[in-house]
């Protein structure tokens, strides 16, 4: 099993198993190489904008992020879903947030309203699913499980390309002046077989 993951990676765009030698995904055709151009940022700006079809959910790390400062934010302030903001989920954010100030709410007015009737018939399953998602969370981020929206970020695909693009031309003048002079010691050679052909 663990050879086969060794050997296996799951294409974060369709979740099609792919070998580690392919240069794309089979079934999307998605360029692995273009995944060590993303960012959480610009994922986030995706998410923002609702542009789904940039946006990639992947479980490795993104630079631009850290497990640790989302593993603190979870863990103290995961109820308001400041974890989800901080990485751009922002729909669990949201609904654990409102969840967490209408609780709030609900206890500060105790005394107002009926809150045992009003909790366990209109606020117990929602409570309940956000706490389950705040736990979950913990976990997952600590098993390295939390799917995080990244998307490739322009300023950085083009700034690489931009320096290998000058490392290639750099490379092929290198060459030509390599075949240049290969070229002229072969005519060097030839001139030098012709010459003593003639005086034989």
């Amino acid at each position: 099993m663990s050879k086969k993951n060794s050997l296996t990676i799951k294409c974060p765009r369709c979740g099609e198993v792919c070998f580690k030698t392919q240069k794309k995904c089979s079934d999307c055709g998605l360029i692995f190489e273009r995944l060590n151009y993303v960012t959480n940022r610009a994922g986030k700006i995706a998410v923002v904008r609702r542009e789904k079809e940039k946006i990639l959910r992947v479980t490795n790390w993104p630079t631009d992020v850290k497990k640790s400062k989302a593993l603190l934010l979870c863990g103290f302030f995961g109820i308001f879903g400041v974890h989800n903001f901080y990485l751009g989920r922002y729909v669990k954010g949201f609904f654990s947030l409102i969840v967490t100030l209408v609780a709030c709410v609900c206890l500060m007015l105790e005394n107002v309203i009926d809150y045992s009737v009003f909790y366990s018939s209109f606020f117990f399953l929602p409570t309940g699913i956000m706490v389950i998602f705040w736990w979950s969370d913990f976990v997952l981020i600590a098993l390295n499980k939390y799917k995080i929206p990244v998307a490739i970020d322009t300023k950085m695909f083009h700034l690489y390309n931009k320096e290998t693009f000058e490392n290639l031309d750099t490379n092929n003048s290198i060459e030509n002046q390599f075949s240049d002079e290969v070229n002229m010691n072969n005519v060097i050679n030839i001139n030098e077989k012709s010459n003593k052909e003639n005086k034989e």
